[in-house]
């Protein structure tokens, strides 16, 4: 299922991500299809412009201190630009608590990656 999000993304306090910028960068221009560009904005554009993930990743302190990211996606394609971002195999540590945190666009409201995730993908009604 592809679904439309707006979000930004913080480290799991609510802080800067645990990343330097360099070492995100050079993780998402390996992905395929992936345009990025210095100033930190990149695009995702798969499966021939139907699945499109745009993204700003702003830096500083040695840090990134948030990351927004909009578009359409399937579930596998948003999980797989976060994890990218911050190097992780999953978005969950070993206690399953959140390596990040996020806030819904335009609402401006924390949600956690678990409702968020089971509100934007959830499966359609009959």
């Amino acid at each position: 299922m592809i679904a439309a999000f707006h979000v930004y993304l913080y480290g799991p306090d609510g802080g800067p991500l645990p990343v330097s910028f360099e070492d995100a960068a050079a993780r998402l221009q390996e992905l395929p299809k992936l345009g990025f560009e210095w100033d930190g904005s990149f695009v995702w554009a798969k499966d021939r412009g139907e699945q499109k993930v745009f993204g700003m990743m702003y830096d500083a302190a040695g840090s990134i201190q948030y990351c927004e990211l909009q578009g359409q996606c399937d579930l596998q394609t948003w999980q797989t630009v976060c994890q990218t971002i911050i190097g992780a195999k999953t978005l969950f540590g070993p206690d399953q608590a959140p390596l990040l945190k996020l806030m819904r666009l335009p609402e401006s409201e924390w949600q956690d990656f678990q409702s968020f995730e089971s509100l934007i993908w959830q499966p359609e009604q009959n």
